[in-house]
């Protein structure tokens, strides 16, 4: 079978190759699962390039998104059959062509699901639901702000902030991208290249307190957001984007009462109880399902061009998820 490998940390166009391995067999307690789709994140992308919070052990394979059909089940399964679509849990290296996956370590695929929807379930729309919902406990009437608003995380944030009545301003950084974002419903939206932050989040919102907010790009972005929150504020970081620490003002901390927590979905997964791991991913695999969260895709490649696929993914201005197929 065909598997996207590295043997050592760097530039994915120099790094990153596609060999012929022998299709493994499920062993005890174990499916096989034919991919038909994988996403692109940056977490893959960094995790190549040696960036990302763990490094795997060499050689590997990037990847912990997918979704397709058990084609081989190992001895003592008895709740998996062949021909089942599914969605693995938690497995990383899924940029190949099948996978082993534990049988406790997957989900059923929703009926009418497609796979390049499916695939994206874990990184974004289960990550914009937890930000949102246990994170920040947002309500109908809350105003909530989020940066990083024209990703793909970022629109999935748009989406179920209107489903529930939450009122989210967007921070983007050019004014090129406020069109699509207006498209993807979005209302409100400030622009750092040319905007005050503070002061149009009080043009907004006016005296309505802003203590709600979510953060994917961290640097002077991620520190003007966290000093233009009101009082009591808590601020979710999930990412780095601008690769830059955040110059955070102690004043804001000891006086203002400024709140600012990580999250990292690997560590979501590793500590959570199962029932409210399946509770929750059944709750985002149902809005999914129902076509009442959308992930965008812009673009789908083989696993042949990942090179391609992967410039197209760091491309500015993509409004869409770049999906590996084959």
């Amino acid at each position: 079978m065909r598997s996207l490998i590295f043997n050592r940390f760097g530039d994915p166009s120099e790094v990153l190759a596609l060999e012929e391995i022998p299709t493994p067999d499920p062993g005890p307690g174990e499916v096989r699962v034919r991919l038909g789709a994988r996403s692109i994140n940056p977490s893959d992308v960094l995790t190549v390039r040696g960036q990302y919070g763990r490094r795997p052990k060499l050689p590997a394979t990037p990847g912990y998104e997918s979704a397709g059909t058990i084609d081989a089940v190992g001895p003592g399964v008895t709740d998996w059959k062949i021909g089942q679509r599914v969605i693995p849990l938690g497995i990383e290296g899924t940029w190949q062509e099948a996978i082993i996956v534990p049988e406790k370590a997957m989900m059923p695929t929703p009926e009418g699901l497609p796979d390049k929807i499916a695939c994206q379930l874990l990184a974004n729309p289960l990550t914009a639901h937890l930000l949102l919902f246990d994170l920040l406990d947002a309500k109908a009437g809350d105003w909530v702000v989020q940066t990083a608003a024209g990703s793909t995380l970022g629109q999935l944030m748009i989406q179920l902030a209107k489903l529930n009545g939450i009122n989210l301003i967007n921070v983007i950084r050019s004014r090129r991208g406020v069109d699509a974002l207006k498209a993807a419903g979005a209302e409100h939206v400030v622009v750092t290249e040319d905007e005050d932050m503070a002061a149009r989040f009080a043009e907004i919102a006016g005296k309505n307190p802003i203590t709600k907010a979510v953060d994917a790009v961290a640097g002077e972005t991620g520190a003007k957001l966290a000093n233009a929150l009101g009082f009591g504020a808590t601020l979710i970081v999930y990412g780095a984007l601008s690769m830059a620490p955040m110059p955070l003002d102690a004043g804001r901390l000891i006086f203002r009462g400024l709140v600012v927590k990580g999250f990292w979905l690997t560590d979501w997964f590793r500590t959570v109880a199962k029932e409210t791991r399946d509770k929750t991913l059944g709750a985002v695999a149902k809005l999914l399902a129902s076509g009442q969260l959308v992930p965008p895709v812009e673009a789908e490649y083989d696993l042949a061009d990942v090179h391609a696929a992967i410039v197209h993914s760091e491309r500015p201005g993509r409004t869409g998820k770049i999906i590996l197929v084959g």
